[in-house]
């Protein structure tokens, strides 16, 4: 399935350097209509909404809890953008923001869709060995998927670091698998804003950590995590 950006608001305002980013990112670009601040409803595309000021954000126009993102001229509180973060706002994305960072919250909604709105995900308090390189961790992890877990700490690792995990069900076998950290919570930096019940990534997360992706798992064990999460939905 192709993805497609589509670019509305204020559409002039979207730098050359960004239009790029999106594109590096494996995106189509759309142009949007200018002066429109609805979010598509729309699987297959990301609406980018690209707003003068903090007034703009009265006009946005969600259907239903669709990932989108603000790209701003100027920088908005988190006030302002709470009420936003509950209808499917992702991030946003200043002209001066580094491709990295600009990339990290494109690639958000991806996992979206690829991810977390068909896999559903359940709090557990599973002990886990993660090891990267020379350091290893000994925490839990409160949220659980048939693709990835959310690991308690208070040193998560950086966003892309590849790690192997090791843990188990209650009264089940031992699981091992490679993984990559997916978004990181820092804490004293985000924990004001990840307990939102309806943001789709930081949904019942309540402490620092990290997220993680499962990248060389069996279907097999997939399927048994999957039958563990049934039995507890």
């Amino acid at each position: 399935m192709s993805y497609t950006a589509v670019l509305s608001g204020h559409t002039a305002l979207f730098t050359e350097s960004f239009r790029d980013i999106v594109a590096e990112c494996g995106f189509e670009l759309a142009e949007g209509v200018d002066g429109s601040f609805v979010v598509s409803a729309d699987e297959g595309s990301l609406t980018i909404i690209a707003v003068r000021s903090a007034e703009d954000l009265a006009s946005v126009k969600t259907a239903g809890v669709r990932p989108f993102l603000v790209f701003s001229v100027e920088q908005i509180s988190q006030e302002a953008l709470s009420g936003l973060k509950e209808n499917g706002l992702l991030g946003v994305i200043t002209p001066d923001i580094s491709p990295e960072d600009a990339a990290f919250l494109l690639n958000r909604a991806l996992f979206y869709d690829k991810m977390v709105k068909r896999n559903p995900r359940v709090p557990v308090n599973l002990p886990v060995i993660l090891t990267s390189g020379h350091k290893v961790i000994n925490s839990f992890a409160s949220l659980l998927s048939r693709d990835g877990m959310f690991i308690v700490t208070l040193n998560p690792l950086e966003v892309n670091a590849i790690c192997s995990l090791k843990f188990a069900l209650p009264e089940g076998r031992d699981f091992s698998t490679e993984a990559r950290v997916l978004y990181r919570v820092a804490i004293n930096k985000e924990l004001n804003i990840i307990a939102n019940p309806r943001d789709p990534f930081k949904r019942m997360v309540s402490h620092p950590g990290m997220a993680v992706f499962f990248t060389d798992m069996s279907r097999a064990d997939r399927d048994e995590i999957d039958g563990y999460i049934e039995k507890l939905l």
